[in-house]
């Protein structure tokens, strides 16, 4: 991991809940209300002294495993003492206070439980599940496992408001079959067809239109 990091709290949290509270006694004014309230609502629960996040995917990738739902894997970190949280940045992120040699025992706690493949030995997963776990995980579903909103089902994270939603390809730049993704195959092919010569459907259907009628 490469540096500096800013190590100090992105959050004011008093702010936060401040602005949270406002936005609700107001939500008739903001056309976006929704994924306002989830931003500030996913910020206002996240551990505010914890500058990075974690991705249980990624741990789990690492070790070639099964994943553990995000629930079982908080219950573990509370269980054995420290706290965490999700993340506003990613919905799939996890902010804790436990050291890399917790969480690092408490998937290999995870893996005897659910077993992996035979992996090479050099590969940086066999090496971290050759050590014995000094910690054995505690995988009760604890109380705290779930946040506030997750408890009352508010959404945190809303999905794009359409298809294709973001940032396009930049002007002036030629339009291939690589930006399907991006654009959709209706604009990919659309455009293509602008380029091959093809004239819209609009355009040709007012040509028709200015056509004189064939003489009789």
């Amino acid at each position: 991991m490469g540096g500096p990091i800013w190590s100090a709290p992105i959050h004011d949290m008093e702010w936060v809940n401040s602005i949270l509270e406002d936005v609700k006694s107001m939500k008739d004014r903001y056309p976006a209300f929704g994924r306002i309230f989830a931003v500030l609502t996913t910020i206002s629960e996240e551990l505010p002294d914890i500058p990075l996040f974690l991705s249980l995917h990624n741990l789990c990738a690492t070790l070639k495993c099964t994943s553990p739902s995000a629930v079982i894997f908080r219950s573990a970190v509370i269980n054995a003492g420290y706290r965490i949280s999700g993340s506003h940045i990613n919905p799939l992120g996890l902010k804790t206070d436990a050291p890399m040699d917790v969480i690092w025992d408490i998937m290999r706690c995870w893996v005897k439980n659910h077993p992996v493949k035979a992996q090479p030995p050099d590969q940086a997963g066999s090496v971290i599940l050759a050590k014995e776990p000094i910690l054995q995980a505690n995988f009760a579903r604890a109380v705290a496992s779930l946040s506030k909103a997750q408890a009352k089902k508010v959404a945190r994270y809303l999905p794009n408001p359409e298809r294709h939603w973001g940032p396009k390809v930049r002007a002036g730049r030629r339009i291939t079959s690589k930006h399907v993704s991006l654009l959709g195959p209706e604009a990919v092919n659309v455009v293509n067809g602008h380029e091959e010569g093809a004239e819209p459907p609009s355009k040709r259907n007012k040509i028709q239109e200015g056509d004189p009628s064939p003489s009789t």
